[in-house]
């Protein structure tokens, strides 16, 4: 065979294990945002260790010195196991594991069927009305919702039930667990909810207000929106319509009916395309068409009240419109307002006492996780905030705003509400810790902080205010087995040593949510209450007992403030969003004394009996670790026949997740590797091995073909320990992380003119700065605003390789808050390697290899081929407008697939890579992308981004268009 005059042909298969992958996700991912959700619990704090009980079905994992509040759990749990079996018929077959904590300063819980049964409890009760404060013990209802999706997600019958005892707990095999949330928190409400003895959200006044504010805007949700509702007004409607629709299936055909369709679907293999099977088997009627009745016969119900309420309307002037509840005070020129649209960065403005249009507004700071402020002449602006630790905790501190900029005032003390005292020297602050509530006192002249008043278990502290003369706190207080009412309490009763000897006085004894109390300058105070099953704002005279009520909403009122030259200043719930209104010259509506509207709920104990438990035992980690399932993998294409198999596992607590898949090669006889563990967020580590093909066409001179294949060989690892330092509020941290990347042959062809295989051989060690302040709002794609900024430091010193010397790198991103909803973002990034270590490639699409901490050696150049230029430098600049386009949310039928907002930008890319003694070659792209959000699986946001980009360097530029979709899946 003669050499001269041949040609080589060359086809390369590369990136098989990311074909296998991106299967493994396209075919299990829909469920693994339910999984993986499943976020670990934070960091340990010196001497607090985790412990463990057990009862019959349940086992619970809490810190040392929660033990009586675990105990209790396992009873109330043990209960509600018992009066939820009737309805759903099987419970799980293991016991369901539960952790206690007590790391947020919110209330909050939630359950998974993934990769075992299991439920997280947020101790801290709620203090505000938002639905969850219709309760009659925070625990008990907690437990009763979280623990019906448990049993809800656990049915399985028939085959597939079947199924699951070959393959375990696939995430495939439960059936409801891929039904839309407003199924699944709708179930949950509907047997969170006794309307007998008065608690869940079903019987309280804010859901009844939302879902008639839902008929009177005439833009009833269909069933398309609502399964995958998560942006649009009202925000959670997937428990507000899931809710009332489980009821009304209820209602209109009974329990046993809505039960059976929960068994019969459990009984479907083949998730997300026979719901309307089931529905039609039980109901007669498919999804669609019991929505049409649902819908029809919600306008009835509310159509009488609505007129009602429209023809006695009371309601003051509108000021502005937003989707969050705003945090308001009363200030010396204007009312404080901190506004937060979604749109934009959260702004504490004043609205000026003046009428003029023009000057309504003042913004006096930028500011972000406002819960409460207060403004003294002496002491100035305090506020409370929550912040987001890296450890995983979410709590209150106070700052002072002074000279322009904040002061801290307290470390993670968890303060959620905050009033200045008269002297304006100390303030009174509340908080919740082991789920107790908490007033303190605090001297800001020495530094120093007593309690004052601690609550017993089932007391709940709500909003506090002081009166103008200093004598006397009010605040909205729920006792144990009752509802909220008003108290108060003599300011010099905080100054005995003795907590026994606070005694609260009560303002009020009804069954009305009375809340968010304030002072008026003569000693009344306002506040809101759904006497009526209508929240409206009401005045009382705490010595008289005489009431008032001031507004008469369609919706409802909150948070009264009482501000002068404006009036009235209030928040009512409307049909799209919360309006903030003044009222000048309020005038009682109707007069009463409360003590007409006295009423008390006398709810049972939670607790009826003592259930037998286990002794209290040291956490293990191993009980709960072991994989649950398995799933067989097959891959076929030209060049592999893969055969394998896919498992991940993790404890309890949630510090341990693994996760591992391994297929052999029948064609080649080789073998590919993904491994994957992390513990919490501090450890990770990384192993995959992947394989290469090329395959090779050998063209004769007599006209024949020889091929060959060459195989290579793709090792990576990665040990990363994030976050071993962090400061400033956790936006700086250190990092350290350990890379190796390993490229060699497996075989090759014996050909002539074959091109020489270079193996390659990369080890690096280093560490790295972060910085990342970035914020995200509702209405905003993407980063709403903050910087990204980071720094490394690498060597290959560590390790023997095929490189030698150092790597520094760094790069800055700034995001800037247009009005509106549109961002401008610039990035800067730079690289410097030693002349011994690996290059640095420029070129590419891939937005996500450049954003890589450790192991980063790729910078994306959009309008050029990957690689287009390679160096021991770089230096890369971008510039990007992006904009929303609009909103759809909306799915198709009940198919797993939908869309949410649409989002567009405009790009200018630059960059140049080079040597020492090179020149340096300035490479520049322009173009465009849309973002499409994919809503899979009900509740899977996937961004889907088609692009154009432009090189516009005559040589090397290119026309591109290209499709990215960006998920993290670990």
């Amino acid at each position: 065979m003669s050499v001269k005059g041949n040609t080589l042909k060359r086809t390369v298969y590369i990136g098989i294990h990311i074909c296998l992958l991106v299967g493994i996700l396209l075919c299990v991912g829909l469920i693994l945002p339910s999984a993986m959700a499943a976020q670990p619990v934070s960091w340990d704090r010196q001497n607090k260790t985790w412990l463990s009980q057990q009862s019959e079905h349940f086992t619970i994992h809490f810190r040392d010195g929660h033990q009586s509040q675990a105990a209790k759990s396992l009873d109330i749990a043990e209960r509600v196991h018992s009066e939820l079996l009737p309805f759903f018929i099987y419970a799980p077959e293991k016991r369901t594991e539960i952790v206690l904590v007590d790391d947020f300063d919110f209330s909050n819980g939630w359950a998974t069927p993934l990769p075992f049964a299991q439920i997280r409890l947020f101790i801290s009760p709620p203090e505000d009305v938002n639905g969850l404060e219709a309760n009659d013990d925070w625990l008990h209802m907690l437990i009763r919702h979280e623990y019906a999706h448990i049993m809800h997600m656990e049915l399985g019958a028939g085959a597939v039930k079947g199924v699951r005892k070959v393959l375990g707990r696939n995430g495939l095999l439960f059936p409801h667990a891929l039904t839309p949330s407003m199924l699944i928190e709708g179930v949950a409400v509907y047997l969170e909810t006794n309307k007998i003895l008065g608690y869940g959200r079903l019987q309280g006044s804010v859901y009844d207000m939302q879902m008639r504010m839902e008929v009177a805007s005439g833009k009833f949700n269909d069933l398309e929106q609502v399964v995958v509702a998560s942006r649009e007004w009202p925000l959670g409607s997937q428990y507000l319509y899931g809710a009332y629709f489980i009821e009304y299936l209820a209602t209109m055909y009974g329990e046993e009916k809505l039960a059976l369709f929960l068994q019969d679907y459990s009984r479907k293999l083949l998730p997300y395309f026979l719901l309307n099977g089931s529905a039609e088997t039980v109901f007669g009627k498919d999804f669609f068409q019991l929505w049409d009745d649902f819908q029809q016969d919600f306008e009835i119900r509310y159509d009488t009240q609505i007129r009602e309420l429209a023809q006695q309307a009371v309601t003051g002037r509108d000021i502005a419109i937003n989707p969050y509840l705003q945090v308001t005070t009363p200030g010396y020129h204007g009312l404080l307002v901190t506004r937060k649209n979604g749109e934009d960065r959260a702004v504490i403005s004043r609205l000026n006492n003046s009428v003029q249009p023009e000057d309504k507004w003042q913004n006096i700071t930028n500011t972000k996780g406002v819960t409460a402020l207060d403004l003294h002449p002496i002491g100035g602006l305090v506020v409370s905030r929550i912040i987001n630790y890296t450890d995983g905790r979410q709590i209150n501190d106070l700052f002072r705003y002074q000279d322009n900029g904040w002061i801290r005032l307290t470390e993670r003390q968890r303060f959620r509400k905050v009033r200045w005292m008269l002297n304006g020297r100390q303030l009174l602050a509340s908080r919740k810790i082991n789920g107790l509530s908490e007033l303190w006192l605090i001297d800001l002249q020495n530094s120093h902080t007593s309690l004052v008043w601690r609550g017993e278990q089932g007391d709940v502290l709500g909003g506090f205010d002081i009166s103008p003369t200093g004598d006397f706190v009010v605040a909205s207080m729920k006792r144990p087995h009752q509802g909220w009412n008003l108290e108060r309490l003599p300011i010099t009763a905080l100054q005995t040593d003795n907590l026994l000897d606070i005694d609260w006085q009560p303002l009020t004894d009804t069954k009305a949510t009375e809340n968010s109390p304030v002072y008026l300058p003569d000693g009344r105070i306002a506040y809101s209450a759904d006497y009526e099953g209508v929240y409206n704002i009401f005045v009382i005279a705490p010595n008289s007992g005489e009431v008032m009520q001031w507004t008469r909403e369609i919706g409802g009122a909150f948070q009264p403030q009482w501000q002068p030259y404006l009036g009235l200043a209030y928040q009512a719930y409307d049909t799209d969003g919360y309006h903030l209104k003044v009222i000048e010259q309020p005038k009682p509506l109707t007069t009463f004394t409360v003590n007409s509207q006295q009423g008390r709920y006398d709810y049972p104990p939670v607790v009826v009996n003592t259930r037998e438990k286990s002794a209290v035992e040291s956490y293990s980690p191993w009980s709960s670790l072991r994989p649950r399932t398995w799933l067989p993998l097959l891959f076929i294409d030209d060049n592999s026949t893969e055969v394998g198999f896919l498992t991940s596992g993790s404890d309890a607590l949630s510090r341990h997740n693994y996760w591992i898949s391994s297929t052999w090669d029948f064609d080649n006889d080789v073998a590919n590797f993904n491994a994957a563990y992390r513990y919490d967020n501090r450890w990770l580590f990384t192993y995959e091995r992947s394989h290469n093909f090329e395959t090779f066409i050998q063209n004769t001179s007599s006209g024949n073909e020889i091929t060959g294949k060459r195989i290579t060989q793709d090792d990576s690892i990665l040990l990363q320990r994030n976050n071993i330092f962090t400061s400033w509020e956790d936006d700086l941290a250190l990092h350290a992380g350990v890379t190796w990347e390993k490229e060699s042959l497996v075989s090759e062809p014996s050909l002539p003119n074959l091109p020489p295989y270079r193996p390659a051989d990369e080890s690096l060690f280093g560490f790295a700065f972060t910085f990342d302040n970035r914020e995200t709002y509702l209405n905003v794609p993407g980063i709403g605003w903050g910087h990204y900024a980071d720094f490394l430091v690498e060597t290959n010193a560590l390790f023997n390789g095929d490189y030698s010397g150092e790597k520094y790198q760094g790069q800055w991103l700034g995001t800037w808050d247009f009005p509106g909803r549109t961002t401008l973002t610039g990035r800067l990034s730079f690289g410097y390697a030693d002349d011994s270590a690996k290059s640095f490639r420029l070129g590419g699409t891939d937005l996500l290899e450049e954003s890589r901490l450790f192991g980063r050696d790729t910078q994306a150049l959009r309008g050029y081929d990957e690689s287009v230029q390679r160096g021991h430098r770089y230096a890369t600049q971008r510039l990007e407008v992006e904009t929303w386009l609009g909103r759809l949310e909306r799915n198709w039928r009940l198919y797993p697939v939908g869309i949410g907002d649409i989002s567009g930008s405009v790009f200018i890319d630059s960059g140049a890579a080079w040597n020492e003694s090179h020149n340096i070659e300035q490479l520049t792209g322009a173009g465009i992308q849309i973002s499409i959000e994919a809503k899979l699986g009900y509740g899977l946001t996937l961004p889907v981004t088609l692009g154009y980009a432009h090189g516009f360097d005559d040589e090397l530029g290119k026309e591109q268009f290209y499709l990215n979709i960006s998920g993290s899946f670990w």
